[in-house]
């Protein structure tokens, strides 16, 4: 263990400044190279890496291009931190922006479930924390105050601009006359479809049909697979030509039609029954729409917060003033 943190230490010193030192401005706000390192928790990354992978923990804390790809880690989290204190920022701007009461009751909430759980005293959580390489409990505890204020200040940006979000009688009818044909169940016809390759054979099937022999006796009688004895909805030409649609359509219910030719083929069709379409009333789908409409309201209120907040963090003052000297 000693080894270790020894070794950490060597790969640390090589990034770390006064933990005051500032190392980036945004909008006045500085973050310091204190909150920089506690969200990169470099520490508990190395200890986790040693653990599972000790041959590249190696590499990565003993070569300069390990130094380069921590440097490039470290540079991503500064990235990610400066994006989520511009949205809670953002949030701001929308009078929106997370209780500072709010926060600490949240995080002192999740510290006393912690410390029920685990059956500990703040100074063995304090202990706890530290070998895991996560830092002191007030470190984490900082952690936990940073994200739980961005993840408050999402809902609440969110919570502002879906507030405005209705739905109206006249969108819904609307909707519903454009697409009238999505709750439209249409008509179907029970059929049986038997297709031959000349007319004789066409002509017996028809006879035993009429007789009142069975589908699949007839199937197996002539060797045939490709039959319908199924609903098929009215004028779907994958199952039936349309040439044939035209007799079915004017058939009754029960009626054995004539055989019929289309190319090199032969039909032999009986109408079983016939099942009027409907179309759902308004009333019936009313509430579907609405849910619909709402989705895809919901969905351009992501794309706009997604454009505020860009236009936002483009007018924004952001000073870098950490200069790297490995990644450039």
């Amino acid at each position: 263990m000693k080894k270790l943190l020894s070794l950490m230490f060597v790969v640390l010193s090589i990034f770390l400044f006064a933990q005051d030192d500032i190392v980036a401005v945004i909008n006045g706000t500085n973050i310091t190279m204190d909150e920089w390192n506690r969200e990169v928790n470099l520490q508990k990354l190395l200890i986790e890496l040693k653990s599972s992978n000790e041959t590249f923990y190696n590499v990565l804390t003993t070569s300069q291009e390990g130094m380069v790809v921590i440097e490039r880690y470290r540079l991503k989290v500064l990235d990610t931190y400066i994006r989520k204190l511009l949205f809670i920022q953002f949030a701001g701007t929308l009078d929106v922006a997370p209780k500072d009461d709010e926060v600490k009751s949240d995080v002192d909430t999740q510290i006393k479930s912690m410390l029920t759980d685990l059956k500990m005293t703040e100074d063995q959580l304090n202990n706890y924390l530290t070998e895991l390489g996560m830092g002191s409990l007030n470190e984490y505890k900082e952690r936990l105050y940073f994200q739980r204020r961005y993840t408050l200040a999402l809902a609440n940006v969110y919570t502002k601009y879906l507030s405005n979000i209705k739905v109206s009688d006249d969108e819904i009818k609307a909707y519903y006359e454009k697409n009238k044909s999505k709750y439209t169940i249409p008509t179907q016809y029970d059929l049986i479809v038997f297709k031959a390759k000349d007319k004789s054979t066409a002509d017996s099937i028809r006879q035993d049909l009429n007789k009142g022999i069975s589908v699949e006796d007839i199937a197996k009688k002539y060797g045939l697979t490709d039959y319908i004895n199924a609903l098929v909805n009215q004028n779907d030409t994958t199952k039936i030509p349309q040439q044939v649609w035209i007799y079915v359509t004017s058939a009754p219910k029960g009626a054995l039609l004539p055989v019929q030719q289309v190319g090199d083929n032969w039909y032999v069709v009986k109408v079983k029954d016939v099942k009027i379409g409907t179309t759902k009333t308004l009333d019936q789908v009313k509430d579907d729409i609405k849910k619909e409409l709402l989705s895809q309201k919901q969905d351009a209120i992501n794309d706009q917060v997604t454009k505020d907040f860009n236009d936002f963090v483009s007018k924004s003052k952001i000073e870098i003033r950490y200069k790297s000297s490995i990644v450039k």
